[in-house]
């Protein structure tokens, strides 16, 4: 019994020394991941790929950068999330929880989202793909009738705006929040730091890191020939996935030990799963559409793609890990920001973009010039509307303002978590 109780204790004692410890590096990949999510949705004007405004002249360059980006940076996104409410809850209940998670998300998601940056994007994508020829304000009562048009066939019906954009984020985040929350506080308890104890022990060996791979390639083999199309059941539970996957990673020092560790090797194989992706879709032609489930190329495919992803988001954390652990000033001030800037950044990119690329230069002066007008537009906005004052800041899910005496230190609690 003694010694029962002391194993207890060395589980409990460990699991509140490291989630106290605070990860510089995932602030800093949070805030490189948005600018990550920032260049590709600028590039989209020019991969081929039809998006709510396309450019005339389309670039391989673009294609290959957005399909590689494409493959881990929103799954990273998620990780980063599940590890900011690790922290998160190491000081509130349940209610405090999930009341915070309705004014980071929801808020924002249904005052500035829904009534002025949601419906320009819609105008942009009927006006580009659909044939839709009258003007924006002609436009608007349709997009507010939608409201009242739920649908569940997707995860985001459950947080139902008319058009979500970029904002179907929003909406997947507050959903999984929700729905993980029960197994976030499990494994908080004594048996959960102990089967967190036991899977680090696992991962600390060599190839320990690929664990994470086994629920990933079964959540895409088995939902995604069922739940066809961007953004839909399938990948919401791979969004899951990562997202405990996250929540899990501060708990234990090996995880990080052993993201690092496999860096290199998670390299080799991101890059060359990439190339794999690409001889599919490229070299043959390959697309799923629902009609060969669980057939050899179909297996293969969602496998590489899996291995790929996880890949590469181990290489970017143990890049982080080794090399991004420390505080500057700057910190602070960059990840309160990342937020509003994800709030702001598709629609002002596609403002920017509509008056662009109809000009009659070429792609590359054209991506930096939309790059140059939505960073500089987006900050002004931040600067300007939102980070001083305490109502705006309301409104785009930010925390109240420290005082000028109060000493802030930065950690991955410090954006959405």
């Amino acid at each position: 019994m003694g010694s029962h109780k002391g194993c207890r204790d060395l589980l409990l004692l460990k699991g509140e020394r490291d989630m106290q410890e605070r990860r510089y590096d995932i602030d800093w990949l949070r805030v490189f991941v948005m600018l990550a999510v920032f260049f590709f949705h600028c590039a989209r004007f020019f991969c081929g790929v039809r998006w709510h405004l396309n450019n005339n002249e389309q670039s391989i360059v673009a294609l290959v950068f957005v399909g590689w980006l494409d493959m881990w940076f929103m799954p990273l996104f998620f990780l980063l999330s599940g590890v900011g409410s690790w922290y998160a809850l190491r000081s509130v209940n349940n209610g405090q929880y999930l009341l915070d998670r309705v004014k980071r998300i929801l808020v924002p998601l249904y005052t500035v989202g829904l009534f002025l940056l949601l419906p320009p994007q819609l105008y942009f994508e009927i006006f580009s793909n659909r044939g839709y020829a009258g003007t924006f304000w002609e436009m608007l009562p349709h997009y507010f009738s939608d409201l009242r048009h739920f649908s569940f066939d997707w995860p985001g019906g459950l947080v139902h705006v008319p058009f979500s954009g970029h904002l179907w984020f929003l909406q997947f985040l507050f959903l999984i929040s929700v729905l993980a929350l029960p197994l976030m506080r499990y494994l908080r308890s004594e048996k959960g730091l102990r089967l967190i104890d036991t899977l680090a022990g696992w991962c600390n060996r060599r190839g320990g890191i690929f664990l994470f791979l086994v629920p990933v390639i079964i959540i895409r083999i088995g939902l995604r020939s069922v739940f066809l199309g961007e953004h839909a059941w399938a990948d919401f539970f791979e969004f899951v996935v990562f997202f405990i996957i996250g929540y899990i990673l501060p708990a234990d020092i090996r995880f990080t030990e052993s993201v690092k560790k496999h860096g290199w090797t998670c390299l080799v194989l991101g890059i060359a799963c990439f190339i794999g992706e690409g001889f599919f879709t490229l070299g043959l032609g390959y697309k799923y559409l629902g009609d060969e489930p669980f057939s050899l190329i179909f297996v293969l495919f969602e496998t590489i793609v899996s291995i790929g992803r996880w890949s590469w988001i181990v290489f970017v954390l143990g890049l982080g890990a080794r090399h991004l652990n420390f505080n500057r000033a700057a910190l602070a001030y960059c990840n309160e920001a990342v937020l509003p800037f994800y709030i702001f950044h598709q629609t002002i990119i596609l403002c920017v973009g509509w008056f662009v690329i109809p000009w009659d230069i070429g792609v590359l002066p054209k991506y930096l010039i939309i790059v140059a007008a939505s960073f500089t537009l987006i900050m002004a906005l931040y600067e300007g509307l939102v980070r001083r004052f305490k109502p705006m800041r309301v409104l785009f899910g930010m925390r109240p303002k420290k005082k000028p005496y109060a000493t802030h230190v930065p950690g991955p609690e410090g954006a959405v978590a």
